[in-house]
């Protein structure tokens, strides 16, 4: 199975043009679009080596790398249409984002800036098909000398949408000082006012965002992948001044431009007039709407009011049932885990200081290697996720991903496998049997992210059953189990983790005792090895040190790996035929200028 699911994701092919790549895709047979690429090898951008991931230098600052060409920048006043839609404006049904605003750079970052993400475009994009690095509004990078500052080469001849003037320098200064302003609600605030000591505008293409420190997260937050930086148009700024709900947003140089919106209920955007230097949309008008509730939007989709939506699991045999397609997101990221609680310092982060409960349990790596292969992770697949859930070998890390170790793979049957009988002999070794049995707490927490995740902790309750050991059920509601969380308060206890950081940001808050941590197995060594990697933008340094601290993580069964988790949207193949995108990035639902329109 691992074998597979390795090879699912190593491709070794030929590069073709980005225009190329976003629109390849095929159909896997059923009622799921899976897309492939012949342009690229499959790669997770987590390492931000800045330029390595655009050049494939991984053992040192790499030279500048040249973009593919795009298409140049038109006067035209009508856009190229490859087909002509059966409707002007496609609609997609969301989950209403947490807050709304007109300021992306400051009102708030991903997941809410899907509220805005069409009129935008990045320094640095994530390509949909394979999730590498590709040039967007920068057509180059690189790390300077000292490691400690990033250089990009800008595009010339980009348009602001409204007739705002070329996209240069400026904005991109314009767009550092809106995210670190000290009222910012950005979630890089802090980042980029702490890390990034200053960006210095060589001309009007070229900019150094000089560092204060080698930081992974700046680079990553700088592009796409994280969403930190929605390109900006300084000149509408200084014109119009801070927008509200009340006023339009700032325009970008995205393909769509802001047209309305109704608060609380949608959001509409259309197509630029002319021809896009880099996308020219099928249809004319996108429109987000807010859908909180699954079934609503489900119904929605059938009746035909939307066109695509997020559904849940459990709905797929009913959308699937009267003709909707699924299209899968290309970039693995979402993942769901268990991570255990109990194995706090005294002080935090200082293992002289001692732990907080050392009498717990979690603390033997027989009880936490016993509780690993105490579960079926086949019959929860089949279960719950009807085995579409890629296998996890190692919590955080993927074959895409820097720091990968492929005998992981190998191994994983013998440390992590499903092995009942094994397991009750780690049990008895750690002193637990049927007369002195193990206890401990499992959380029963509903995830957001999945229907059924109360029903799959109660199916994990029962493997432990099987194996003699006592598991209570823990019910409280989350800003309780947070708070504790983040207080250490939790002696024994296990808890059901769904996520989708980079492996830099998981190894902050899921591997090391780095603040704030509210739940994993801490160990002093991977703290050292987080603190190499996430010190240097050095790919090769950054792959050592990673691989190291999976390495540890893997051997002394820091956590119990799960699943990596598809991200999937369902639409109507009456209005769309196909939607490539790369899945789990910058709050998931991206290049929505890839959705086609059916002939």
């Amino acid at each position: 199975m691992f074998k597979e699911f390795r090879q699912k994701w190593i491709m070794a092919l030929s590069v073709t043009l980005i225009s190329a790549i976003a629109l390849a895709a095929c159909s896997s047979g059923d009622d799921t679009v899976t897309t492939s690429s012949s342009s690229g090898t499959v790669q997770q951008p987590d390492a931000p080596a800045a330029a390595a991931a655009a050049t494939g230098d991984s053992s040192s600052p790499s030279a500048p790398v040249a973009a593919d060409a795009p298409a140049q920048p038109s006067g035209g006043t009508s856009p190229v249409m490859v087909v002509e839609p059966k409707v002007d404006r496609v609609v997609i049904a969301f989950p209403a984002p947490s807050s709304e605003g007109n300021d992306s750079n400051f009102d708030f970052s991903s997941p809410p800036s899907v509220q805005l993400r069409p009129m935008y475009e990045y320094l640095v994009g994530v390509n949909s098909v394979n999730g590498g690095f590709d040039p967007q509004l920068a057509t180059e990078w690189n790390i300077e000398p000292d490691g400690l500052g990033i250089r990009y080469q800008l595009r010339q001849g980009v348009q602001f949408q409204g007739g705002w003037g070329e996209f240069t320098a400026k904005d991109v200064e314009h767009v550092l000082w809106s995210i670190s302003r000290a009222d910012s609600l950005h979630g890089l605030r802090g980042t980029f006012a702490r890390d990034v000591s200053e960006i210095q505008i060589i001309n009007d293409y070229e900019v150094v965002f000089r560092l204060n420190g080698a930081n992974p997260t700046v680079f990553n937050g700088i592009s796409q992948l994280i969403g930190g930086m929605e390109i900006q148009s300084k000149a509408m700024y200084d014109a119009v001044g801070q927008p509200t709900l009340a006023d339009v947003p700032i325009v970008g140089t995205g393909a769509y431009q802001f047209k309305e919106r109704s608060q609380g209920s949608f959001v509409r955007f259309e197509r630029v007039s002319g021809r896009h230097w880099r996308h020219s949309p099928d249809f004319p008008e996108l429109e987000l709407r807010w859908s909180s509730e699954a079934s609503t939007r489900l119904a929605a989709l059938l009746a035909g009011e939307v066109h695509l939506t997020t559904i849940i699991p459990d709905q797929e045999a009913q959308a699937k049932g009267v003709g909707m397609k699924l299209a899968k997101g290309n970039v693995p990221g979402f993942r769901t885990f268990f991570n255990f609680q109990g194995s706090w310092w005294n002080t935090h982060g200082d293992e002289t200081s001692g732990r907080k409960f050392p009498d717990s349990p979690l603390l033997d790596q027989k009880v936490r290697q016993a509780l690993s292969k105490a579960i079926d992770r086949d019959a929860l697949n089949t279960a719950f996720f009807k085995g579409e859930a890629d296998a996890m070998v190692n919590n955080h890390f993927h074959v895409t991903r820097p720091g990968w170790d492929a005998s992981w793979e190998t191994r994983f049957d013998d440390q992590y496998g499903y092995d009942p009988a094994a397991a009750k002999a780690l049990l008895a070794e750690a002193g637990y049997n049927s007369s002195n049995p193990l206890e401990t707490n499992i959380h029963s927490i509903n995830l957001s992210t999945y229907a059924g995740s109360m029903d799959m902790i109660e199916a994990v309750q029962g493997f432990y059953r099987e194996i003699g050991v006592e598991a209570k059920l823990v019910v409280m509601d989350g800003a309780s189990r947070n708070a504790q969380a983040r207080a250490h308060e939790f002696d024994n206890h296990i808890s059901l983790v769904s996520t989708a950081s980079d492996i830099f940001l998981a190894g902050r808050v899921y591997m090391s005792s780095s603040h704030p941590t509210s739940g994993n197995h801490q160990d002093s060594a991977i703290n050292v090895l987080r603190l190499e990697a996430a010190s240097t933008l050095v790919a090769s340094v950054q792959a050592a040190a990673l691989k190291q601290m999976g390495e540890l993580a893997f051997s002394m069964n820091a956590s119990i790996p799960l699943y990596w988790l598809p991200i999937q949207i369902a639409y109507s193949p009456d209005v769309v035929s196909d939607y490539v995108f790369a899945g789990n990035i910058s709050g998931s639902w991206t290049h929505l200028y890839n959705i086609k329109a059916a002939q």
